[in-house]
């Protein structure tokens, strides 16, 4: 299995305002060490930014999601990362069959992307504590409905 890991919309126009909140914290410590582990297992991280209301400095990704230079950045203007942009063709020329996703919002991007994985034929997966929600009831809806993966899981996929 060769695995990818997706970091969707985890910026300042999205969640910039949330930051001092405990969830905001722990659900960036489980991103970026999740990622950690990818990169030490030579498996992409991609970075997916929502430009559709524009790329000015609100666009920006926070300041607490670790970005290192072999990183891949996906701009998107729609929910779904894999339509209109070339996140497919990354992932199959990389040989990836599974993706791990994570970010903002459970209810929209991430779940957006999750089923374009799926409709692509790409196995996927969220990362368990790594999603962030606009609802309450929006990361109950996820674990019950969607496949969860959690950080042990995934170091002992990568043989961490």
């Amino acid at each position: 299995m060769n695995m990818a890991f997706l970091i969707i919309d985890v910026q300042e126009a999205f969640i910039g305002h949330r930051k001092g909140e405990r969830e905001y914290e722990n659900t960036f410590e489980y991103i970026n060490e999740t990622a950690k582990l990818f990169r030490e297992a030579s498996r992409p991280v991609i970075i997916v930014r929502d430009i559709e209301s524009g790329d000015d400095e609100s666009f920006q990704n926070v300041e607490e999601l670790i970005v290192e230079d072999n990183d891949i950045e996906i701009l998107k203007k729609f929910s779904n990362s894999f339509w209109k942009t070339n996140l497919e063709e990354i992932l199959k020329e990389k040989n990836i069959d599974f993706v791990v996703l994570c970010g903002n919002a459970a209810e929209f991007c991430v779940l957006a992307t999750y089923n374009g994985a799926n409709e692509r034929g790409f196995g996927a997966a969220m990362l368990q504590n790594g999603i962030f929600a606009e609802h309450p009831n929006g990361l109950i809806d996820i674990f019950n409905n969607r496949a969860l993966i959690s950080h042990e899981v995934i170091s002992y996929m990568l043989g961490k």
